[in-house]
């Protein structure tokens, strides 16, 4: 033990002999989880690491990671790096300054999360940073107070489908839901960072927006995309799109797959926008595929099914919730019992299995809640600013 203090010490002390310049230079290098752990280090380095000239080195030399957050207990939230293959078990409700029993995180984009307030009758969203562990409390939505979408876009020089490229310059939130809860007309409200306000877009009495429950919109290019939930569940899911340009939403009209699709998920690979979820036939799950869009044809497309032998690994014991997420060429899997998750590759074609986490050890026996799935992507930014 007093070997490892001593050999800690002089490392310590080597790199307080460096130049600051040459420092800034070795850390920029390093993975975004290192560069986490080096605030920590010390007040010089925290300070060093949130200077103008650190953030401009570490936009130019690093190498950009992005994760998939796939659950969360009461203190962290597991990230999982496709490029290191490692986990990176966030503290994230502390350094965003948030009880984890009093918010849901609802979306993400460019280096920035979004959190609503639970049991309120007044929603409060929150844009934080957990890496700088700046937050935000956005101002009050003017009318909606029952939520049925969110999606969130971070704003860049070079916007690409999907994503973003390079620094987060702003943000912008969409909101749809209603003032009432018996209302039938919906309201959509889109928060800009820039200006700090939000604006009301669009009023619609569509039957296609009026949901059980909160979704998820993914952006893709100029349009979020979700799948709608009408109360009348006997027309099942709808993919809509709201045209931020032209300010309206839009049914798609697309004819979704045959059989009774359960907890299906939109995501955004290679470019293009794909379904993924499980078939169920009595009460039995068959299988679980991904399908893409061919918006030419109006129809879903299968291209994938999950094999058997991974198809009952994933559902033994016998779980309920799926949870969806991809980015690039992949697309990852995740159960609410047994703490598995999968990635498919769509390049080589390939299934593997997540490297078991360390956190969840001594829980393996335990099925999360439902609400502990995640589902969403997050690029950790030093300079992505709330």
């Amino acid at each position: 033990m007093e070997k490892k203090q001593k050999e800690e010490e002089e490392m310590k002390n080597l790199f307080n002999r460096l130049p600051e310049e040459l420092t800034e230079r070795i850390i920029a290098n390093l993975p975004i989880s290192s560069v986490f752990d080096c605030r920590c280090v010390c007040k010089q380095w925290n300070k060093l690491l949130k200077s103008n000239s650190f953030i401009e080195l570490w936009n130019q030399i690093s190498s950009r990671d992005l994760w998939f957050l796939v659950y969360h207990t009461c203190r962290i939230v597991a990230a999982y790096s496709p490029r290191s293959g490692n986990w990176n078990n966030l503290p994230l409700y502390d350094r965003c300054s948030l009880d984890s029993s009093q918010v849901l995180l609802l979306a993400s984009s460019g280096g920035l999360l979004c959190f609503r307030n639970r049991n309120s009758d007044y929603p409060t969203l929150i844009v934080c940073n957990p890496v700088t562990s700046s937050y935000r409390i956005l101002p009050d939505m003017p009318q909606v107070r029952y939520i049925d979408i969110v999606g969130m876009i971070a704003m860049t020089s070079s916007v690409v489908g999907g994503g973003t490229a390079g620094n987060s310059d702003s943000y912008k939130i969409l909101v749809t839901g209603t003032s009432e809860p018996a209302s039938s007309e919906s309201i959509t409200e889109v928060y800009d960072s820039r200006t700090g306000i939000w604006e009301q877009q669009c009023c619609s009495n569509q039957e296609f927006l009026q949901f059980w429950f909160e979704v998820h919109a993914i952006w893709h290019d100029g349009f979020f995309y979700c799948l709608a939930t009408p109360l009348n569940t006997s027309q099942g899911y709808r993919l809509i799109a709201y045209d931020m340009e032209k300010r309206v939403w839009i049914d798609l009209n697309v004819k979704m797959p045959f059989g009774d699709i359960r907890c299906p998920s939109l995501l955004i690979c290679q470019g293009k926008l794909y379904l993924a979820g499980k078939i169920v036939e009595d009460y039995l799950i068959r299988s679980i595929c991904i399908w893409e869009l061919n918006l030419e044809k109006s129809r879903w497309v299968k291209v994938v099914e999950m094999p058997d032998e991974v198809l009952k690994k994933i559902h033994s014991p016998h779980s309920v919730l799926i949870q969806c997420q991809g980015h690039g060429d992949l697309m990852c899997f995740s159960t609410h019992r047994g703490w598995q998750s999968i990635i498919y590759n769509f390049v080589d074609k390939t299934w593997h299995w997540l490297p078991e986490n360390e956190i969840c050890g001594r829980s393996k026996s335990q099925a999360m809640g439902r609400n502990n799935l995640v589902g969403l992507l997050y690029e950790p930014s030093l300079s992505a600013r709330v």
